[in-house]
């Protein structure tokens, strides 16, 4: 398995970047209920860095992601048909737009909060806008719908990837693990 995708399986890269990120977003999705859940605390504050850092780590990952699939070959898609892979391809359309947009909002919700954002502690970012708490209102309520949209599109995602492993028996799920 090399490093560039082929017609007919991801390559190392392509898989590495999908798991990770999956991942990330596993331990995102948790983080960020269980930040809101807690009174303002040292604690609190501390679950928020990692929540946001994690969050633009995603962010930052999307877009390698997407310039590796740019810029390489996708593999053909196997025994499915055009409703199918169209489904397949608005479910993933509609993923990397979540991953743009939950990011951008929490940013925004911040920024509009005068809450400045440092990754990890260390690399300070610019605030996209200022305070303003119309927008940081509209800003939290987008980011928090959205993840509720993610959990939906990540259940049917799932669910299509077993579907096709446990009840298909064919390559789907194999062609993007290791």
């Amino acid at each position: 398995m090399g490093i560039g995708n082929t017609s007919q399986q991801w390559g190392w890269l392509s898989k590495t970047l999908h798991w990770l990120t999956a991942v990330l977003i596993f331990v995102q999705i948790p983080l960020g209920f269980y930040a809101e859940s807690l009174k303002l605390s040292p604690l609190k504050m501390d679950i928020f860095v990692w929540h946001k850092s994690l969050g633009i780590l995603v962010f930052l990952l999307l877009i390698l992601r997407l310039l590796w699939r740019i810029k390489g070959t996708i593999p053909k898609t196997v025994g499915a048909s055009l409703i199918q892979q169209y489904l397949a391809q608005a479910a993933h359309c509609l993923l990397y737009g979540l991953m743009v947009l939950l990011p951008i909002s929490g940013w925004i919700t911040s920024s509009a909060a005068n809450i400045p954002i440092k990754l990890f502690w260390l690399i300070p970012l610019p605030a996209l806008v200022g305070p303003d708490n119309a927008l940081k209102s509209l800003a939290a309520e987008v980011h928090e719908i959205s993840v509720f949209v993610l959990l939906a599109v990540l259940i049917l995602h799932i669910g299509a990837a077993l579907h096709h492993h446990l009840l298909l028996r064919d390559n789907t799920l194999k062609r993007m693990w290791f």
